[in-house]
């Protein structure tokens, strides 16, 4: 390993562990490590903007400002009274609808930290004035935040595509039945607790009679159709998911105006806080890619390949993607989802496709295992933004919290042990 390779790592750790941001970790080691080397900047600097110049890219700014338009728009308050309205009537009914609504208005921010204090503040307002306990809200709000960088339009997702090289369709359909699977865990999780617990058996029940379902489904349904838009028009084929997104803006709008929501106002906000959002995120990227290319320049991938090249075929591939698991898990404590995938998918990824692994279903399995990071004791980052959004002490989230925690491991060991899980619906609908 050379002295290069070894002083931008080194110092890596340093800043990323003393609580730097990470834009700023990825950045100044790269900054003393250009000082030390004397390589040319200019190299540098045609190596970011090369890697900014992606019309693939283009569609994540397009669903964050998606996500930013519905939650103007009253969107997310529809969607949640809808599921609170169909499964009030059992008893936790809210906790269900938590989960279910992170479902339906997934992650088209970037980040589960955002959608935390977002989506997440309606959550947990709604389950307090319905009697729920505040403690338990905010561990079902923080919990369910893992789904909605899985279930797509994602753009952890649309990073694992465009860093991997990787179709972004392929990589929104592969996160449909996991997404699934962690809602229905999540889902099971509070069945067990308010049938078999004390605190479970006290969660109030709310009857909502039928016509006041049916009315708040044909509120809801107009929301609903985004998601339609989105991926059936990217499956398809008659849009790419850049594409889908300025076709989901323009629906967002469209909804905004017929709800009488879009003010010149609160559109200039929007826009303003989508643009707040994006920033940091490719400055992050550019960061990370400059980084990336640092570490190839002194040659990690060459000294990574000798060393796995003795042990293709021996060590078994289900084994060495454990492990990387392993990896997102810890590196998810301390920072969220959309940068641990600007530092993991450029250098793993190489490494797993010489191992034959399925590109499409090692995505995913990143997302998924940086997901649960963030809600992982005693470092989990998402736990610490809905204490202060919650206005609870960290340790009543975290107790909470960490009941949900089993059931995403189990999920997380059978998303490895059996990859078929992620891959079934990209293989069925794009051919294997």
């Amino acid at each position: 390993m050379s002295t290069g390779m070894i002083l931008i790592l080194v110092l890596f750790f340093i800043f990323l562990f003393a609580g730097f941001p990470v834009m700023y970790a990825l950045g100044l080691p790269a900054v003393f490590w250009l000082a030390y080397s004397g390589v040319n900047s200019t190299m540098v600097a045609t190596n970011m903007l090369g890697y900014l110049n992606s019309f693939t890219l283009l569609c994540l700014p397009g669903f964050m400002l998606v996500g930013r338009l519905m939650d103007t728009c009253g969107i997310t308050d529809r969607l949640f009274t809808f599921c609170t309205a169909l499964l009030g009537r059992f008893r936790g009914g809210m906790a269900y609808a938590n989960a279910v609504t992170s479902a339906m208005f997934p992650s088209m921010s970037g980040s589960a930290i955002a959608d935390a204090g977002g989506l997440g503040v309606v959550e947990m307002n709604m389950m307090k004035r319905a009697g729920y306990d505040p403690g338990f809200a905010a561990g079902i709000t923080a919990a369910s935040s893992i789904i909605g960088p899985i279930i797509p339009p994602s753009a952890a997702m649309v990073m694992v595509g465009t860093l991997g090289n990787i179709s972004v369709a392929k990589m929104f359909v592969a996160g449909v039945l996991p997404g699934i699977c962690i809602c229905g865990m999540l889902c099971l999780n509070v069945w067990f607790r308010a049938h078999f617990s004390e605190d479970g058996k006290k969660w109030p029940s709310t009857v909502v009679p039928g016509r006041v379902i049916w009315k708040s489904f044909l509120r809801a349904v107009p929301s609903l159709f985004t998601f339609v838009i989105i991926m059936g028009s990217i499956i398809a084929g008659i849009c790419t998911s850049t594409e889908a997104a300025v076709l989901a803006v323009w629906y967002a709008l469209f909804l905004g105006i017929c709800y009488k929501k879009v003010t010149v106002k609160n559109l200039w906000k929007t826009l303003k806080a989508t643009a707040t959002g994006c920033g940091p995120l490719f400055i992050i990227m550019t960061s990370a890619s400059v980084f990336t290319w640092i570490l190839t320049f002194e040659g990690l991938s060459t000294m990574v390949n000798r060393l796995i090249g003795a042990y293709i075929g021996v060590l078994d591939t289900r084994l060495i993607v454990g492990l990387c698991v392993v990896i997102f898990l810890i590196l998810g404590c301390f920072i969220d989802t959309s940068s641990g995938v600007l530092i993991c998918a450029p250098v793993m990824m190489p490494i797993m496709r010489s191992f034959g692994v399925d590109m499409v279903y090692f995505g995913v399995l990143m997302v998924f295992g940086l997901m649960i990071g963030i809600i992982t004791p005693p470092f989990g980052i998402c736990l610490f933004v809905v204490a202060g959004v919650a206005k609870l002490p960290v340790s009543v989230v975290t107790k909470e919290a960490i009941r949900y925690l089993p059931a995403m491991v189990v999920l997380c060991i059978l998303f490895t042990l059996f990859p078929e899980i992620v891959t079934f619906l990209p293989n069925l609908v794009f051919g294997a």
